[in-house]
């Protein structure tokens, strides 16, 4: 009981520093502040660059993350502990570290083609794939492995092939798991500055997404903006996963007739 009580104070003190945190940029800034961001150009342009780049970014870590995360969960192997460890590998390098390597593969006078990567869009989408999609693979993974293998077996048994028996079955029960992967992959691309800055190249009106947006702000001393396109990104993120622990609760829900 005595532990049960320990824990509970710890958490809400950790949820009240967490709030004060937030909070602190909501109360510092008012109506105005929105509206003169709102009315940016450079901002409201840097806002299309990030949904546009988060977007096509999670739709390839979708693509690639799904079959890649039923791949790990079906077929067990030797081979399947250095693929965990391989795709968990951006997650833990520092996203500056992954736009140095990109640039310096993209800059390579050995493939010439790969310079149309380098500070324009399709660089950002690129590096931002990379660093997403180890997301989408791991919550697409456990979400495989949380249904038996005998769904798709029973389904082949009834006339479906392979591929149908695993859409019909295991892919819809994992789909709220699935969609998860996905939401946090594009919250990650929404929030990512460090190799979007690096491959991109940060240019205004061009390559510039929120968080580089935020950076230039607070380098030239308009706080006011920078922290109310802040409160703005944590609004996004708010939302993100609030419908993740919705479309959670959702599946957990007991069904009644």
């Amino acid at each position: 009981m005595k532990v049960f009580i320990i824990l509970s104070i710890l958490s809400l003190s950790l949820l009240f520093f967490i709030l004060v945190i937030f909070l602190s940029g909501i109360v510092q800034t008012d109506g105005i502040d929105y509206i003169n961001l709102l009315k940016n150009d450079e901002f409201l342009s840097a806002l299309v660059f990030t949904f546009k780049s988060a977007t096509l970014a999670t739709i390839l870590a979708f693509l690639f993350g799904v079959p890649i995360g039923f791949y790990l969960s079906r077929f067990k192997g030797v081979m399947q502990g250095i693929f965990d460890t391989v795709f968990d590998i951006p997650i833990v390098i520092p996203p500056l570290i992954v736009g140095v390597l990109f640039l310096s593969l993209f800059n390579n006078a050995l493939f010439p083609f790969f310079n149309m990567f380098i500070f324009n869009i399709y660089g950002a989408i690129v590096v931002q794939f990379f660093i997403a999609l180890p997301f989408t693979i791991k919550l697409s993974k456990a979400a495989f492995d949380s249904i038996p293998s005998l769904y798709e077996s029973i389904a082949m048994t009834l006339g479906a092939n392979y591929i149908r028996a695993i859409y019909d079955t295991t892919f819809k029960i994992a789909f709220s798991g699935i969609f998860s992967g996905v939401v946090l992959a594009f919250l990650r691309c929404f929030g990512e500055f460090g190799a979007t800055l690096i491959v991109g190249g940060g240019i205004p009106g061009k390559t510039e997404n929120i968080p580089i947006n935020i950076y230039i702000n607070m380098a030239s001393g308009k706080f006011e903006h920078a922290l109310a396109a802040s409160v703005i990104t944590i609004f996004f993120a708010g939302i993100g996963l609030f419908v993740i622990r919705l479309m959670f609760q959702q599946k957990n829900t007991p069904k009644t007739s």
